[in-house]
């Protein structure tokens, strides 16, 4: 099937589907990377899945049973907790597929059996890019992360009322975080949003803003409401950067190097809308973008060419017209090969 023919599917159709079974208890590649695509395109379905694992977990978690009365208490309890859900969603009646009763009396013969579902592993949901790619994350209290090319996003499944909304993070992201809290005299630990990088904290309560975590470098730029950053090194703990709309800030060996108001603060989100864009960037700002973002490896045989600037804005829609721009502006040799590698040269 194709990952859309699940797009409806209800708790009860994943039960009946023989590939979504299967691909829980017998979990391959193949099954894996077909499930995580479908949890990127689909995110608002991860709960129904989600029940769906849950549910034949329960079932085959379970040891030998001795008797016919003991396999009978645990489908009564699997049919209650299901009938107990679907009644809250939309009041309808639920029935444990056949095809789930054949898979649990292998079970039963067996023994219980360990597994892992890789999506849904333990309470951690990664979402991971490849190059070049953009994907769209819904987070559990509705919070949006658009993430970059080469990026990797974590964050547990079930948020609790009275814990933080956290979230790690390694590459690049542009959040926007729901605003959860009403009195500002007043927040809640859920209201409470905290993005874990490799050695800052970045703490929200609702606002716009993108974190780029490469290269030992962590660069945030805010873009509405007011972040708070905390460095993780114990030296400095405490000294915390409170950020305002327009401010840019970039650490590095847990030290704060930069902080700078940036003339064109959406222009560094740019990339979330699938642009290549630009201000006064030198030669090794741009190629540092072809890495991180599409994966290309670059070398010249006189690095002084990377320190060369071009003045002004730049704003293409792909890497071809970048590397004529930068080609034409500079009077310089690029040559691009099939394998992603760019060559610089006068």
């Amino acid at each position: 099937m194709n990952i859309s023919d699940y797009a409806q599917f209800r708790l009860q159709d994943f039960l009946e589907d023989d590939f979504f079974v299967q691909s829980v208890i017998n979990p391959d590649e193949n099954n894996r990377s077909f499930w995580q695509s479908f949890a990127s395109t689909y995110p608002e379905k991860a709960p129904t899945v989600e029940e769906a694992v849950q549910i034949i977990k329960l079932y085959r978690t379970q040891e030998n049973f001795e008797n016919e009365e003991s396999k009978k208490m645990v489908w009564q309890r699997i049919t209650d907790s299901v009938k107990q859900s679907e009644a809250v969603k939309k009041k309808r009646v639920f029935r444990i597929p056949v095809f789930l009763r054949v898979a649990a009396a292998i079970v039963i013969i067996a023994g219980a059996a360990t597994w892992i579902y890789s999506l849904y592993s333990g309470n951690t949901t990664t979402i991971c890019t490849k190059a070049g790619e953009i994907k769209t994350v819904m987070l559990p209290d509705h919070s949006k992360v658009i993430l970059n090319g080469n990026s990797t996003l974590s964050y547990h499944r079930g948020w609790e009322a009275d814990q933080p909304r956290e979230v790690w993070i390694k590459g690049e992201g542009y959040f926007s975080v729901q605003h959860l809290n009403k009195d500002s005299l007043n927040i809640r630990p859920s209201d409470r949003f905290i993005v874990h990088c490799s050695e800052v904290n970045i703490e929200v309560l609702g606002t716009t803003f993108n974190v780029k975590d490469r290269d030992g470098k962590i660069n945030v730029a805010l873009l509405t409401g007011k972040i708070r950053i905390d460095n993780l090194d114990k030296i400095t703990a405490g000294k915390a950067l409170i950020m305002a709309p327009g401010d840019y800030a970039e650490y590095a060996g847990k030290n704060l190097l930069t902080s700078k108001k940036l003339v064109k603060p959406a222009q560094i989100v740019s990339w979330a809308s699938d642009e290549l864009s630009f201000t006064d960037a030198t030669v090794k700002e741009i190629t540092e973008t072809l890495r991180d973002r599409y994966g290309y490896t670059v070398t010249t045989g006189d690095t002084t060419l990377l320190n060369l600037k071009i003045e002004g804005d730049i704003t293409v829609s792909n890497v071809a017209d970048l590397l004529d721009v930068v080609a034409t502006t500079l009077d310089l040799k690029i040559e691009q090969s099939a394998n992603k590698h760019i060559t610089i040269s006068k």
